[in-house]
């Protein structure tokens, strides 16, 4: 019970902030449209060309920076840099008091993304089932939150921010599990 009603008192702020639509291009320093999404469900296929999907870019845009500078209430001191390796697509989101790694894990389909994911929970210790993110998810100690939705697993690995972090102050385990709700509000928004 405790678990649901902090995940609301989470998502009421983080409504407001995705309200203008997630890479909507609007507001300050937008100067480009947002690239197009295709939904998350849309699974890699072995002929797709070496590129993330345009739902997995998201997570580094400047538009979906923007969204969780609002959510956060700070935003990065440097500029993204994202990779993608190995189908894997990631960038680290540093401000002045530490910083985070988001990264998604594009999958060939759902069966093979529940095994990654297995194995990611299995391997990483005492973990806490987070209900209502995605089609499952879990924290681990540290505050980091995996989520896996369709053929996707997204990480938000916060071990490198303070205990308490953004304005007002949260716990990096509140900040995690906000941040991979933004991703699954975007991811959402997207696709419908």
């Amino acid at each position: 019970m405790r678990l649901r009603r902090t995940a609301a008192l989470l998502l009421l702020p983080l409504l407001a902030a995705t309200a203008a639509g997630c890479g909507s291009g609007t507001g300050p320093g937008a100067d480009t449209a947002p690239p197009a999404a295709s939904p998350p469900a849309a699974a890699p296929s072995s002929s797709a060309p070496d590129r993330p999907s345009d739902a997995t870019s998201m997570i580094c845009n400047p538009y979906f920076r923007q969204e969780l500078a609002g959510a956060l209430g700070t935003d990065i001191v440097q500029p993204l840099a994202p990779t993608w390796e190995k189908r894997v697509y990631s960038c680290e989101y540093r401000y002045a008091q530490g910083s985070m790694t988001l990264s998604v894990k594009e999958l060939p389909d759902t069966v093979t993304a529940l095994a990654q994911y297995d194995g990611l929970r299995g391997s990483a210790g005492a973990v806490t089932d987070l209900n209502g993110l995605g089609e499952a998810a879990y924290k681990r100690a540290d505050g980091t939150t995996v989520v896996r939705k369709d053929s996707f697993v997204l990480t938000v690995d916060v071990a490198k921010l303070p205990e308490t972090f953004g304005t007002p102050p949260r716990s990096r385990a509140d900040v995690a599990v906000m941040t991979a709700t933004t991703v699954m509000i975007c991811w959402q928004e997207h696709s419908s």
